[in-house]
């Protein structure tokens, strides 16, 4: 009797599990708005950036220098803000893969309407 309990916990566990990993990975954080020339990106990847634009001034030197690599809690994918050529950036394999400028992104809960 016991096992006839533990199949649809079982299967609700599984299902919830498969909702909240897939919640953020969807394709529309990778869209670019053609009417703006912003790309969509997800909430977190969107604060970083924002956030190491406040706190690290650009310098106008050539090259790449990174700020910080963790992995993004919306997309699960490795994310990266780095500056680029005096430009804040972001790239998350999840949403911004070939890496956004940070005034050319807006997260994805602040899309216009």
């Amino acid at each position: 009797m016991t096992s006839r309990f533990h199949r649809p916990f079982l299967f609700s566990a599984l299902a919830a599990c498969g909702l909240a990993l897939g919640a953020c990975q969807s394709d529309k954080h990778a869209m670019t708005d053609s009417a703006t020339g912003k790309t969509m990106v997800c909430k977190e990847c969107y604060t970083a950036v924002t956030a190491a634009h406040r706190d690290h001034p650009a310098s106008s030197a050539s090259g790449t220098q990174i700020l910080s690599t963790s992995q993004c809690p919306c997309c699960k994918t490795e994310m990266s803000v780095y500056i680029k050529d005096g430009t804040h950036m972001v790239k998350c394999e999840g949403c911004a893969r070939d890496g956004v400028a940070w005034d050319k992104c807006v997260s994805s809960n602040m899309r216009s309407k």
